[in-house]
């Protein structure tokens, strides 16, 4: 069975469960969910959300940025369906990836998301041009909201993005990676601004202050253009489709590891707002939210996504 099989398999069996809940007399909506996952066993895989219902638990510590600390325990699972993307072109008719686990810890201060999503290949390269990063996202707005804060928010009511980046982990965790990993027989002939650097030419250091003029978006201090990574994590907003753009203050942390067949990914983010349009965020309050998650070897970019339908966050006092 392929691996394009294996999505749709498990999609199918999504709706046979939906169905057989309907037909038991389950009622719609949370509270069938919530019934559901009550008869679940605390060993068990956590019942299927269609709609994301995710309460953030009050840790009492700092919340961890290590996927596998065991502070994550405290927290409770649930497995929300991805859909595909069909509003924004480039679109994703199909989700590349059918579910995501996610939990939510606070400590009062920040707030973090572990993000957990079967992928049997780690793509966390994106120098080729037919290359495509693994990525996941966490949007957060206020509550309650319309609809349209999931399409990236409204100038009434911006969105904060958190995006996790597989190529940023990989930079974080190896130092940046430049031409020479993906054409390992790269040859360096002439090159005016760089005669007198050092070799290897490795970015950053290699390279003076006077040979950066000619790389623009680092000089001018791009975000994605910057070879030191301080994080994996972007912090964004926008107020609707194609406004995307970065905070001035990148203040948010995480970490991914890919082990076993999966992602595990934690996003972490301050509880106060560093900027403009910032959501801030208060335990005991509810906000709305959504995920995302990106697949590299289906090609994902953009908009080009899987994504759940905007549900809510519940922060405990």
């Amino acid at each position: 069975m392929t691996r394009r099989q294996r999505k749709k398999a498990i999609t199918r069996r999504h709706m046979l469960a939906y169905a057989g809940l309907a037909a038991a007399g389950v009622a719609a909506g949370y509270g069938g969910l919530k019934a559901l996952d009550d008869l679940t066993s605390a060993t068990s895989k956590p019942a299927l959300q269609d709609i994301p219902d995710v309460v953030s638990a009050n840790v009492g510590e700092a919340v961890p940025s290590d996927p596998d600390s065991s502070a994550w325990k405290k927290a409770k699972a649930v497995q929300v369906a991805l859909a595909g993307q069909q509003v924004i072109l480039p679109l994703r008719p199909e989700p590349s990836v059918p579910t995501v686990e996610v939990r939510s810890l606070h400590d009062g201060g920040r707030v973090a998301f572990r993000l957990e999503w079967a992928d049997d290949r780690q793509d966390d390269l994106s120098i080729k041009i037919d290359q495509f990063r693994d990525s996941c996202g966490v949007l957060l707005g206020a509550y309650p909201a319309s609809s349209t804060v999931w399409l990236m928010g409204t100038a009434e009511s911006p969105a904060t993005i958190l995006q996790w980046r597989a190529d940023w982990q990989r930079d974080v965790d190896l130092g940046f990676q430049d031409l020479e990993v993906a054409f390992p027989n790269v040859a360096f002939d002439f090159y005016p601004p760089l005669v007198n650097a050092a070799r290897p030419l490795k970015l950053p250091d290699a390279y003076p202050k006077e040979a950066r003029m000619w790389l623009p978006g680092w000089r001018v201090g791009n975000p994605l253009s910057q070879p030191v990574k301080q994080s994996p994590v972007h912090k964004l907003r926008a107020i609707g489709p194609g406004t995307l753009e970065a905070q001035a203050t990148q203040d948010a942390r995480g970490r991914g590891v890919w082990e076993d067949g999966k992602w595990k990914v934690v996003l972490v983010k301050p509880m106060t707002a560093s900027d403009k349009d910032e959501l801030a965020l208060s335990p005991g309050s509810t906000y709305s939210l959504a995920f995302t998650v990106w697949s590299g070897s289906d090609r994902d970019a953009g908009s080009r996504k899987s994504l759940t339908q905007l549900g809510k966050l519940t922060l405990e006092a």
